[in-house]
């Protein structure tokens, strides 16, 4: 799940770069600022990640951060497994997620960043669970 993100936001960075050599290519900037811009670009990749998952949004098939309240010993505590999405949606909107054989609707409450998924807010689940087959 972890090394899945990343590996999305090293697709990210290369394409950043490649953009710049292009642009290097077009124009001639004189190696000082090249390299400044190399060095810019790379340190604002991560915000530029961020916003192109915005853009996109969470997609049927996604990986999610599914969290919701739950009761303990020493009181109530936010637990968060990993689901799926069922259907797609964007912040603040109401998808279908699927976690640990229970299908629920949640409410999307970012989109994560490099290392995290998107979290979905857990709103109601169904009492029915999800019924294995067994081949």
């Amino acid at each position: 799940m972890i090394l899945v993100r990343i590996a999305s936001f090293f697709k990210f960075y290369i394409l950043l770069v490649a953009l710049l050599f292009i642009i290097y290519s077009s124009f001639d900037l004189g190696t000082g600022r090249e390299i400044l811009l190399f060095i810019g670009a790379t340190m604002f990749s991560p915000y530029l990640f961020k916003e192109a998952l915005r853009v996109k949004g969470v997609k049927k098939g996604d990986t999610v951060l599914v969290s919701f309240r739950k009761d303990g010993p020493f009181g109530e505590f936010v637990q968060k497994v990993p689901g799926r999405a069922l259907s797609g949606g964007r912040r603040g909107g109401t998808i279908e997620v699927e976690y640990g054989g229970t299908i629920a609707k949640g409410e999307i409450l970012g989109y994560g960043g490099i290392i995290f998924p998107p979290e979905v807010n857990l709103l109601y689940y169904e009492e029915e669970t999800l019924k294995k087959e067994i081949r």
